[in-house]
């Protein structure tokens, strides 16, 4: 082959081999032009669905350890129950002061002490009753108990006492079928003096004490206390019927003996040593002598008089 042939056959070689390699590659930009891939990977927070874990509120939710989160207020419910606890707690009292305290709210009623006649209304029938205090069942809530002498046509005893936390009276009935009754009421009408119509004019107490049986029961009792007068009461009780109470008998007592003082005043010497009622028995303790208004009060004078001299030597240098 000439000089010449094999000159032009390399420079057909070389167009060929040019033409192949614009015809394969010649859309690729230049390697110096194109961006450069990434090697990070997604972070978490922006991972497909599909590779979210099967629990996903579990492990992708933050946990707020902070004292902000710790110390976030609780709400209660019940209707103000948080409150009402507060209260009952804030008035819980020692033994010593809730005993005055319940002595004091009684004081108004304890002219009922002593031996009283009833009369049944509907059915004229008499029967005898007795009120004393009870300062023994309970040391720190005292009250004032009745009970029947023989038995009783509605009922056996009564124990009223002062609730302290809840500011209420409360009346507990022993019914004549041995059926416990619990109670709790306030005054209807307060109670206070009038001149009665003797030479003296010796103050006369009336008051209205209403007590409802707890519970939704139908044959819930209503109790009213009926003060009208030193030496007079009625028991007016009423069963539930419906949303209301309808009375179904009155026990109208009268007092057995002679008329009761009321004014502290009044009793001078004869002042019960205990409740600070009229004292009827005499009591004597280290040679000297006191009075006491029941047979409850004797009890709780000779079981611990040193306690009731104090208490009642006290009230009077504060007089």
């Amino acid at each position: 082959m000439s000089v010449f042939a094999r000159r032009c056959f390399s420079l057909l070689a070389s167009l060929v081999v040019s033409v192949l390699i614009l015809g394969c590659g010649g859309s690729e930009e230049p390697q110096a032009n194109k961006p450069a891939k990434s090697n990070q990977k997604k972070p978490a927070s922006v991972a497909s669905k599909a590779e979210a874990p099967a629990d996903e509120s579990k492990t992708s939710a933050p946990q707020d350890d902070s004292p902000t989160a710790s110390l976030a207020p609780v709400k209660l419910g019940g209707g103000g129950g948080a409150a009402t606890a507060t209260k009952s707690a804030a008035k819980k009292l020692p033994p010593e002061k809730q005993l005055d305290e319940v002595k004091k709210a009684l004081k108004p009623i304890q002219v009922v002490l002593g031996q009283w006649h009833g009369i049944i209304d509907k059915s004229k029938e008499y029967e005898d009753l007795n009120w004393i205090w009870d300062w023994k069942t309970d040391r720190a809530q005292p009250a004032l108990t009745m009970k029947t002498v023989g038995d009783g046509v509605h009922f056996k005893s009564v124990r009223l006492t002062y609730l302290t936390d809840e500011e209420q009276f409360q009346m507990t009935i022993e019914d004549k079928d041995g059926q416990k009754r619990v109670l709790q009421g306030v005054f209807t009408e307060e109670p206070s003096d009038k001149p009665g119509e003797d030479k003296k004019q010796t103050p006369q107490r009336t008051y209205k004490l209403k007590l409802t049986e707890n519970g939704d029961a139908k044959d819930r009792w209503q109790v009213v206390m009926n003060q009208q007068e030193n030496n007079r009461y009625l028991l007016e009780l009423s069963k539930a019927r419906g949303k209301n109470f309808v009375r179904f008998d009155t026990i109208a007592t009268q007092r057995e003996g002679t008329s009761f003082a009321i004014n502290d005043s009044d009793f001078k010497e004869k002042t019960c040593v205990i409740s600070q009622g009229l004292g009827t028995i005499q009591v004597s303790h280290k040679g000297k002598s006191y009075w006491v208004c029941c047979t409850g009060c004797k009890a709780a004078f000779e079981e611990d008089p040193e306690k009731w001299i104090a208490k009642f030597e006290a009230m009077q240098e504060k007089k």
